[in-house]
């Protein structure tokens, strides 16, 4: 079998590269139905400049046409943009019902990571706010509506708290608004982790509240003695919101919680997806340039497999 996998050097250099796939002894091939980028992560990684194989959100179908989604392992949590592969035992496939557009299924991981810092917590905060309005944050925000909290969403684009609101998120402000907040929030997701956010975490933080570090920590002028003094004062709380730190049956309980979510309706997934896109180079490249350039417009994007995908499968039969 022929898989093609998405290369990055540099954001504006996009190829495949192709190699003869062989499963591994005992796995399940699962033939690529689309795969969701992650503007956040993987704009991140591309960035630096070096080879990446990004992506970490797929879903696909079995040869007897059993539709997962692919919650990966650390080991296979890269090289997810391709048309087909065989998960390993500790990667995690979620069962999909017919009923859910494909396409939108990916959108089940960013829910993973926004539900996961309420699973902590008990009782429920009842006072919200969440950090950046992109998927992560957005689909934070519409679980905290869910669970009953007071929310508030932050971000400085106009385009990300319109959309916010289309969601049904009714409050959200910019970050100038927010930094004037002090002791209001039980709980803060921070999807954005620079020194401002973190700064204005702990400044809106009620004491004995909790900020949930899900973006990746960014380096800046924020003293760590700043935010330990604020820490120690004010028995504040700042832990890792990194989803990959989850035992594997939390997620799965996440996962399946989120996909009845969705198709009891509680999610607004549908005005999320930017687009999708065909596998071609130009067309992905043209994708990725978009969400680096207009994040306010462009939100997320999943890439459509299905023809390649079809294509290694019929071939996969003809070999058997």
């Amino acid at each position: 079998m022929i898989r093609k996998i998405l290369t990055f050097n540099g954001l504006d250099n996009v190829s495949f590269t192709t190699e003869e796939y062989v499963p591994p002894e005992g796995g399940c091939v699962l033939f690529t139905d689309f795969s969701t980028v992650s503007p956040g992560t993987e704009l991140f990684s591309i960035r630096e400049g070096r080879p990446v194989q990004p992506g970490y959100i797929r879903t696909g179908h079995t040869a007897d046409g059993q539709h997962c989604f692919v919650f990966p392992s650390m080991a296979e949590s890269s090289a997810g943009h391709c048309n087909l592969h065989a998960p390993g035992p500790g990667s995690l496939l979620l069962p999909l019902p017919d009923g859910l557009p494909p396409e939108l299924a990916g959108f089940l991981r960013f829910i993973n990571i926004g539900l996961h810092p309420f699973c902590r917590r008990k009782p429920l905060p009842e006072r919200v706010a969440v950090i950046g309005l992109g998927p992560v944050g957005n689909l934070a925000a519409q679980t905290s509506k869910l669970l009953g909290c007071d929310t508030t969403g932050v971000d400085p684009s106009p385009g990300r708290r319109k959309l916010a609101a289309r969601c049904g998120i009714g409050r959200a402000i910019p970050p100038e608004d927010f930094n004037t907040r002090e002791r209001q929030f039980d709980l803060v997701i921070d999807t954005v982790c620079s020194s401002s956010s973190l700064e204005a975490s702990a400044r809106s933080l009620k004491d004995g509240g909790g900020c949930s570090m899900v973006g990746i920590v960014k380096d800046g002028p924020f003293a760590a003695s700043q935010l330990c003094r604020e820490i120690w004062n004010r028995d504040l709380h700042f832990e890792s919101g990194w989803e990959m730190k989850n035992p594997l049956s939390r997620t799965e309980q996440n996962l399946k919680r989120g996909l009845n979510w969705v198709l009891a309706g509680g999610y607004t997934l549908r005005p999320l997806l930017s687009g999708i896109v065909e596998p071609e180079p130009e067309a992905i490249r043209a994708a990725y340039r978009n969400l680096a350039d207009h994040p306010g417009d462009c939100f997320c994007y999943a890439i459509d497999w299905r023809r390649l995908s079809e294509r290694s499968s019929r071939r996969r039969a003809g070999y058997q």
